[in-house]
């Protein structure tokens, strides 16, 4: 399992992003830096997601498959909408992007991954 943070670079009415914004959470990966899908389907424990915003909020979730590929959901209940989610390659130096359910992709710069 790793632990990746990843900050804002880019997205609405932020064009230089915001490193205040970040998102951090646990994923397996594979040698090429992918989500493992395998993994995620062997682990019956929920792949956590948190992302703190500038003004200091907290917001905990979970790394989820949906049929196009990934998604965050918030934690509460199962009727919060999800946010897809759409990694290319994690590791430092590249890019995934999360789009909220009032639209306006958030990219974010993956600045790093640790195993845990």
């Amino acid at each position: 399992m790793s632990h990746i943070v990843m900050l804002l670079a880019n997205g609405p009415s932020l064009p230089d992003g915001d490193v205040s914004d970040r998102v951090e959470m646990q994923a397996a990966l594979t040698g090429q830096g992918h989500i493992d899908e395998a993994a995620y389907a062997d682990d019956p424990a929920p792949w956590t997601t948190r992302r703190i915003t500038p003004d200091g909020r907290v917001y905990d979730g979970e790394l989820i498959r949906v049929e196009t590929g990934w998604a965050i959901r918030r934690c509460g209940s199962e009727d919060d909408p999800v946010w897809p989610f759409q990694p290319t390659i994690l590791r430092p130096g590249e890019y995934a992007t999360i789009r909220p359910p009032e639209g306006g992709d958030l990219t974010y710069r993956i600045v790093s991954v640790d195993p845990d």
